[in-house]
């Protein structure tokens, strides 16, 4: 009975993080499209699980189906296993989850960085390093300023 303890065990925890069990963990795992490219060993776990909670289906609900025809020690030590992940963070969700918040952080890092660089351009000259962008309004008024400046000089 090593193989239904060990999958239980590991549906409860799963249970405690999602509300759902081990097909929720799975669920989650669909969710995450790009995972199998972020996550070494993703797409592995993931058949491994949708495996396993299959073999757990069967043995519940299928007359032919026990432990004893379905499932070896290996099963229940690989079960055991990525218990044992889940509580480290280093199961494919935590790892998929720490990669999404360094991307963040250096997505965040690169824009603050790309703000505070000085510009580029070929016509940046270091004396107009401290002029401000003109805006919309600014340029009109002073189109008008010239309108009408050029208008009272014509009237003279």
């Amino acid at each position: 009975m090593g193989f239904m303890r060990a999958y239980k065990r590991l549906d409860n925890l799963c249970r405690d993080m999602n509300g759902i069990g081990v097909a929720g963990y799975i669920e989650d795992m669909n969710k995450k499209l790009n995972g199998s490219y972020a996550v070494s060993g993703w797409k592995e776990d993931y058949q491994t699980l949708k495996h396993y909670r299959h073999i757990r289906n069967q043995i519940a609900h299928e007359t032919y189906a026990d432990e004893e025809n379905m499932c070896s020690a290996k099963d229940e030590e690989w079960l055991e296993n990525f218990y044992q992940r889940i509580l480290k963070q280093s199961d494919p969700l935590a790892l998929y989850h720490k990669i999404a918040i360094q991307r963040t952080a250096n997505q965040s890092t690169q824009a603050n960085h790309t703000q505070t660089t000085t510009p580029t351009s070929e016509n940046y000259h270091p004396s107009n390093a401290s002029r401000k962008p003109v805006g919309c309004a600014t340029m009109i008024f002073s189109i008008a300023a010239i309108v009408v400046f050029i208008a009272i000089l014509l009237s003279i």
